[in-house]
């Protein structure tokens, strides 16, 4: 019998992070309320343009959605180019990628350019189909990168095995410009990045109110011109975009190093980051070490109103995926945990500023760390120079597969699932 895994994130065994707490009154040309990805991302800008930023942090820089993360650097994220082609035409697709990929290269050239350690790896993208029926997503995808002069490689079901192990799938395509990393040591890293460069950085200072022109954190008020919720899914904690914004749960799990002829049974050559067709899909992707990261859930699981705490049974699952296609029975699993993302009805982030309170900016649903990156640049420029090239994109008022009226009725979880499985594979 295998022993079960740690609960623990593994990212987190990495580093301790020094905590330095909110203890008196403060005032900033931008408070941002969040220290994860998009956060870090939108207070690196503005400091750059001379602005005085404080970032306000519940728990500590990365210890959210950003550093619990899979550390799959792609732009696809929930909705891949197809979907992008689809939802907006050839021209609204380019537009949005070209969007992400600001997100995308806004990280790399952080890692390559403060030469953070955070296991960053070149992993080029891999999308496999699970069944012979859903080989036409795959197809369908690869269209659409040739259609808009992206690279793009497709993969028969007789050819898959060169570049992924086993014989259980039914084709696949590969696309470049992808990376993985261990997210939670670059927003740690970043945090003391831009503590360097003049930003105040408070963690376990969780915000409880905000109000015009500040914000409350315990005891203690932070003045600003400008506020920034950069706070994924508890976005609606603060009474803001509460009908538009809600979760997804995914659990992540580590293995033990792998033995060289197990790994390649899976990576017979060189590594991919993969992801499968399911509607909760598997993904997985090699770290440091000769480990395998490997993320699933289930249905029941997914839009859970609460963190499942107890989940043997998705590691179960993970198990006898690891054994159907690649005839691996004996991986052991060190650390395991849950994870939640915030989601939008239609998997499309949502930013804007508060109807209510002019100077209080928000994002969320970026559903990948590209995506929090982008909106947290984007976010910023809105400050410095009143960007609106997006606003179109990330309205939350916006058409949804089931409307808010709806979703009264039936439930925000019920709700969103429904959207989703739309979106997926009922279009």
């Amino acid at each position: 019998m295998k022993l079960a895994p740690k609960k623990q994130v593994y990212w987190y065994t990495k580093k301790t992070p020094t905590i330095k707490k909110l203890e008196n009154n403060a005032a900033a040309d931008v408070v941002i309320v969040g220290g994860g990805m998009a956060g870090l991302s939108a207070g690196q800008k503005l400091s750059e343009a001379g602005l005085k930023v404080i970032i306000l942090e519940c728990t500590f820089c990365g210890g959210g959605a950003s550093g619990k993360s899979s550390g799959f650097l792609t732009p696809d994220s929930e909705l891949q180019l197809a979907d992008l082609l689809e939802k907006y035409g050839p021209e609204g697709a380019v537009k949005m990628r070209q969007f992400v990929d600001v997100g995308l290269n806004l990280i790399r050239d952080n890692i390559k350019k403060y030469n953070i350690d955070c296991d960053y790896q070149i992993q080029d993208s891999l999308f496999v189909a699970n069944s012979r029926k859903s080989f036409r997503k795959v197809e369908v995808e690869h269209q659409a990168r040739v259609k808009l002069g992206y690279e793009s490689k497709l993969y028969s079901e007789e050819k898959l095995p060169e570049i992924l192990g086993g014989n259980k799938y039914f084709g696949g395509v590969r696309y470049p410009g992808s990376f993985g990393l261990n997210s939670y040591l670059y927003c740690q890293a970043m945090k003391e990045i831009l503590e360097k460069n003049g930003v105040e950085i408070y963690e376990e200072s969780s915000v409880s109110e905000i109000m015009e022109g500040k914000v409350k954190a315990g005891d203690f008020v932070v003045s600003a011109k400008y506020i920034i919720v950069a706070t994924d899914h508890f976005l609606s904690n603060f009474n803001i975009r509460k009908r538009d914004v809600y979760h997804a749960q995914t659990f992540l799990a580590v293995s033990a190093p792998l033995e060289d002829s197990k790994f390649r049974k899976i990576f017979p050559n060189d590594v991919t980051m993969v992801w499968d067709t399911d509607l909760i899909y598997q993904y997985f992707r090699p770290i440091e070490g000769n480990r395998l990261l490997f993320g699933a859930a289930n249905l029941l699981y997914t839009y859970k109103p609460h963190e499942k705490k107890n989940f043997a049974d998705v590691i179960q699952k993970m198990r006898r995926y690891l054994k159907n296609k690649f005839d691996l029975d004996d991986i052991v699993f060190e650390y395991s945990w849950p994870g939640m993302i915030g989601v939008a009805k239609d998997f499309v982030p949502i930013a804007g500023i508060d109807p209510k309170m002019k100077n209080v900016l928000y994002m969320s649903a970026a559903t990948g760390l590209p995506w929090a990156a982008a909106l947290g640049d984007y976010l910023a420029g809105k400050i410095t120079n009143g960007r609106q090239d997006y606003d179109q994109f990330f309205s939350p008022e916006r058409h949804y597969p089931v409307s808010n009226n709806i979703q009264v009725v039936i439930s925000k979880p019920v709700a969103f699932a429904i959207s989703h499985g739309i979106i997926k594979y009922f279009k």
